[in-house]
């Protein structure tokens, strides 16, 4: 599977009715609408970035360039943006992989691994959340993997997150589970809800509009190149006495390497594609899993952030090369960008139908003959801006309604990164204050140990004068007794 920090890289933004490509370079990231016009420029070496879309159809993306800087911007349709600054990561000691960004009204949630070169396969998970006045930190767990961190987070209708984590254990493969409470802004404790005996080497996980949770991992089969695709199921996420359990697999025997695994819920149809020596789509048919077509090609990484009405998903997936469109956009139903190179322009109806540009030519069918059924024996995965974004305009379509609406949405954005901005500078401010006390420290330790020293000089001095008294003390007693036995007798 491609690295999550790979120099170049695509990820499609989607919702029900609009659709964004990001595209991150080597020296930059661009941004651009369906119709190929750049919304967002950054013309800077990037390390890692991720966007996804919220409900006011406003681009949220967060990005770690190559000097360390952690950025978070927000970006309307009309292009007007702000951008804040989440601090500096030390990147000389630690690699950083899996960013994933969840907006939810006024507040944010941002995820991250981080491994140190030291320990390239032990990965911790940080989620960085804005209550809508300042930042927090939490540090969700570690999990091991010699290639990149197996997590996935899942949000719920009632906006509480699920942080799934696999780790391998030597013998087998455990996957850890987290919710953080939305209305409370609590974490629970890590609990171990599924036990898999093979060592996993990916997974992805996807929910549904009823809050039903879906697992897939790939685990490798003992002693072969072959491994299995394994289900699991939560009826339930926001129900504690829901409990994951395993399902019937969608293959059992399929011969690898591979190259990735993605899962996305379209239309009410779970669809789960499979990268091996050609990249196959499963979906459940007659309640099993079936492979329903399969597409051999020059493809490249894809990586989809889905926005529905009540889910967010994240998955890697796969694009044909010189076409923005995700393989098997047909079957998913999902909304496409236009194509690069002159290729046509692509939109979806309700029918699910294709209408192409009068100059362009369709995409290549595929159907079931593609499968190689030698490699598919097992058939059977507030920074939030809350001002409602303009429509976008064009240099044809602008009159001084439209500028004045612009401008109010820009003043808007403004205001609110400005008081961020003082924020943060505020709590700048208390941590340099901080840091001149931690300076101090020393200081203050060495004067502790003279006091120490002190007082234990001043209780051995209290412990002689004690003994004296006592000794003193007794002297008087024996001779008041003498004197009384000598006045008796005489």
């Amino acid at each position: 599977m491609p690295s999550y920090t790979s120099p170049s890289q695509s990820c499609l933004l989607l919702n029900e009715g609009t659709s964004y490509l990001l595209e991150m370079r080597s020296d930059g990231l661009t941004l651009s609408s369906s119709d190929s016009h750049p919304l967002f420029e950054l013309k800077e070496s990037i390390l890692l970035a991720q966007g996804t879309l919220d409900d006011a159809q406003q681009i949220h993306l967060a990005y770690i360039k190559a000097s360390g800087d952690f950025c978070y911007s927000v970006i309307l349709p009309t292009g007007h943006h702000q951008t804040m600054s989440l601090g500096r990561l030390d990147i000389r000691t630690q690699r950083f992989d899996r960013l994933l960004l969840f907006p939810a009204g006024k507040e944010i949630h941002i995820f991250y691994a981080s491994s140190h070169y030291g320990l390239p396969d032990v990965w911790r998970i940080t989620h960085l959340f804005w209550n809508g006045q300042t930042w927090k930190s939490a540090l969700l767990g570690e999990v091991v993997h010699p290639r990149y961190p197996l997590y996935h987070v899942l949000m719920d209708s009632r906006s509480n997150l699920h942080v799934l984590m696999m780790t391998f254990l030597g013998s087998r493969s455990v996957l850890l589970a987290s919710m953080f409470n939305g209305t409370f802004y609590l974490w629970s404790k890590r609990q171990e809800v599924l036990t898999i005996p093979r060592e996993v080497v990916d997974m992805t996980a996807v929910i549904t509009p009823q809050d039903e949770g879906h697992l897939f991992w790939a685990a490798k089969q003992p002693a072969s190149d072959r491994f299995e695709i394994g289900h699991g199921i939560q009826s339930k996420l926001n129900d504690f006495k829901s409990t994951w359990r395993i399902d019937a697999p969608p293959a059992t025997n399929l011969e690898g390497p591979l190259k990735g695994l993605g899962a996305i819920e379209s239309q009410g149809i779970l669809n789960l594609l499979v990268n091996i020596n050609q990249a196959v789509l499963f979906q459940v048919q007659e309640r099993s899993w079936k492979p329903v077509l399969a597409h051999s090609g020059d493809f490249f990484s894809l990586h989809i952030a889905q926005k529905a009405e009540r889910t967010t998903t994240y998955t890697h997936w796969l694009g044909i090369a010189g076409q923005e469109a995700p393989l098997f956009a047909q079957e998913l139903s999902l909304v496409r960008t236009s194509s690069l190179n002159g290729t046509p322009q692509v939109s979806v109806h309700q029918d699910n139908s294709l209408q192409v540009a009068p100059h362009g030519k369709n995409l290549p069918q595929t159907t079931t003959d593609g499968i190689d059924a030698q490699a598919i024996s097992g058939q059977g995965n507030s920074l939030a801006c809350t001002a409602q974004a303009p429509p976008p305009t064009t240099s044809e379509q602008t009159n001084p309604q439209e500028t004045s609406n612009d401008s109010s949405s820009s003043r808007h954005l403004s205001l609110i990164f400005s008081d961020l901005k003082e924020s943060t500078t505020h709590i700048t401010s208390n941590l340099e204050y901080l840091s001149e006390k931690v300076n101090s420290l020393p200081e203050v330790l060495e004067l502790l140990k003279e006091l120490k020293t002190k007082n234990d000089q001043t209780l051995n001095t209290l412990q002689q004068l004690e003994t004296q008294v006592h000794h003193i003390q007794t002297q008087r007693e024996v001779a008041a007794k003498k004197g009384f036995w000598q006045r008796w007798l005489t």
